[in-house]
């Protein structure tokens, strides 16, 4: 959730330690800070608020430091917003950014408060500056490595000394890249923000250490043991992180949509086999022979999940379990079972806990992320990336789009190597499967009319979305678009459940958006609400001849199967949510108290 930055190297480090956190602002905070070297001493400057008031503050004080500093954006946990809990924490003449959670930051804490430690804030972070200084005898990298021995839960952590030339940094369950440059280092939690820099990048693995200076890294692992560098060439144009000239990132990455699950689509569809290419790691004795799929997510990829929940059954004969992963802790893994984790960063915390305990288990596991060599893909046994590129908008909205398409994929192959779906049907559903992006652009033309929609229903008090079949997961995603940017009260419902309590909710002019593309069932609910006074959006197939007739608004989206439409809605509902945050002048592509990565339990 926080942003981690740091550079050393010939450049002077303030305008660059600025310049990234402002490109990591997509992943939520409430404060920031930067520590730099200025003649052997360490200037902290920090604030609750925004990093553009902070880097006035820099400047009104003559941009003070030399080359070499640390940087970082707090998302509160541990204290609320202020300038004191703000990062950087330091302790003598250590300074340290931290993302993650110390679990035994109590006892720490009162341990090194009856060393004589003072502390000046009310986090966990600030007992790894004072561990560190502890153990500080002139070795920077040793005394972080003792002190990372000491603290139990997660971190990624950046850390320099005032007479120390280098900067060392370390990580367990949170996500750090290190950029390489010409004659200087950058560190970041996302790559995003190293891009105007440097496309050379080293992914830190759980448990490394990395020592910066003179330009150079040098990596060891957990036991202190040399590593070599595994840089990776990133081929993101720099303007594949900037708005592209839409006002919003947001809309830029819903109209990415036909591109996006193009290349997740592409290479991997073989219509005259009827079959999907995709290395599961599984024989086809394995898929045989798997009793189950187990899917664990968090957000909007766990809607993703209910969708296959939905899918696989029919297309692979498969039943499916689909639970939030901060409670999949409570939950049996049984034999025979294909756990899949979805995230997008490939950091989600809960998720990757879910993972673990795969491994104790004996399942199988598989993730599907966007994020190649992220956390995820080096605790299972295999991966199926989206490729969708950076998504710089908190609100995920292409990479749920791939993410569905991913699973679609997924449940064809299992159907094919199970001899569930037979070659002919794997066809016909791939030949569908393959017109998808132009479907997915026939939508994004509708905007105007939904535009429309938006701006009338913008200032209703809640949102109800209603649909059955595939399409009730997708009026769950479309609730929590509306909640997540628009800030406005919104519920998903199965349609059936509306007269199961909700009724009591609609009156004269409450909206209700009913997805209608899945058949006709959906139109008795119409009626429910329609007969209390709601007013009903109903997203319905072209041609259909009685969408007009009992609701107040249609929007016609392409004819296609049910599942296929899931998408289609999809990203009708991104077009609603957005327009309507637009006209209420919410800041869309970072709302309030939410973050992109939630590297934290």
């Amino acid at each position: 959730m926080c942003g981690i930055v740091a550079y050393v190297g010939d450049e002077k480090a303030g305008p660059i330690l600025f310049d990234t956190l402002k490109r990591l602002e997509y992943r939520g905070y409430d404060s920031a800070g930067v520590a730099v070297r200025c003649d052997d001493q360490i200037e902290v400057l920090k604030a609750a608020g925004r990093i553009s008031d902070l880097e006035k503050s820099y400047l009104e004080r003559g941009s003070p430091g030399d080359r070499m500093g640390i940087g970082h954006t707090r998302w509160a946990t541990h204290g609320r917003p202020s300038d004191e809990n703000a990062h950087p924490h330091t302790s003598g003449g250590i300074a340290v950014v931290h993302n993650g959670i110390i679990e035994n930051y109590l006892a720490l804490r009162e341990r090194l408060t009856d060393l004589g430690f003072a502390f000046q804030s009310e986090t966990d972070s600030e007992v790894l500056a004072h561990l560190i200084n502890y153990y500080y005898q002139g070795d920077l990298a040793r005394a972080v490595a003792k002190a990372a021995s000491e603290v139990e839960g997660s971190y990624a952590i950046a850390v320099m000394s005032a007479d120390s030339p280098s900067i060392v940094c370390a990580r367990k369950d949170s996500p750090l890249v290190i950029g390489l440059g010409e004659g200087s280092c950058y560190v970041a939690s996302d790559i995003p923000a190293l891009l105007p820099y440097t496309r050379d990048v080293v992914r830190l693995k759980d448990g490394d250490f990395a020592v910066l200076e003179g330009g150079k890294v040098h990596v060891q692992d957990i036991s202190g043991a040399p590593r070599e560098l595994e840089s990776e060439r990133i081929e993101w144009d720099v303007n594949a992180a900037e708005r592209g000239g839409y006002p919003h990132f947001m809309l830029k990455e819903i109209h990415e949509q036909p591109r996006a699950i193009q290349e997740t689509i592409t290479g991997r569809i073989s219509e005259v086999e009827g079959d999907v290419r995709l290395d599961l790691g599984m024989t086809s004795w394995d898929m045989q022979t798997l009793q189950r799929v187990s899917i664990v997510a968090c957000g909007t990829s766990y809607h993703a999940g209910l969708v296959a929940r939905y899918f696989f059954p029919r297309a692979a004969g498969l039943p499916v379990d689909v639970e939030v992963a901060s409670e999949f802790q409570y939950m049996q893994l049984r034999p025979g079972t294909l756990l899949v984790g979805i995230s997008q960063s490939g950091e989600t915390a809960d998720t990757l806990v879910s993972l673990k305990k795969a491994r104790t288990c004996g399942v199988r596991s598989l993730a599907v992320t966007n994020m190649v060599g992220s956390t995820i893909t080096d605790i299972v046994d295999t991966s199926i990336y989206t490729r969708c590129g950076p998504e710089i908008g908190v609100a995920a909205t292409k990479t749920f789009t791939s993410q569905l398409a991913a699973l679609l994929l997924l449940g064809i192959r299992l159907g094919r190597g199970r001899n569930h779906l037979l070659a002919d049907q794997g066809r016909k559903m791939l030949a569908e499967f393959s017109r998808l992006p132009g479907l997915v652009q026939s939508v994004l033309e509708k905007r105007d009319q939904i535009r429309e929609i938006a701006k009338t229903f913008a200032h209703q008090g809640s949102y109800f979305f209603i649909g059955r079949d595939f399409l009730y997961p997708i009026a769950l995603e479309g609730a929590l678009k509306m909640k997540e940017i628009a800030y406005i009260p919104a519920e998903g419902y199965a349609g059936g459940e509306l007269k199961h309590g909700p009724l009591a909710l609609i009156k004269d002019g409450t909206p209700v958006v009913a997805l209608a593309t899945c058949g006709r069932k959906i139109q008795s609910n119409i009626k429910e609400v329609r007969a209390r006074g709601a007013e009903v959006i109903a997203l319905a197939t072209e041609g259909d001849p009685d969408m007009a007739k009992i609701a107040s608004m249609v929007v016609e989206l392409p004819a296609t199967r049910p599942v296929f439409s899931t998408v289609l809605c999809t990203v009708a509902l991104q077009l609603l949510a957005y327009y309507t945050a637009d006209e209420l002048g919410c800041e869309i592509d970072k709302p309030r108290n939410l973050a992109k990565s939630v590297t934290v339990e």
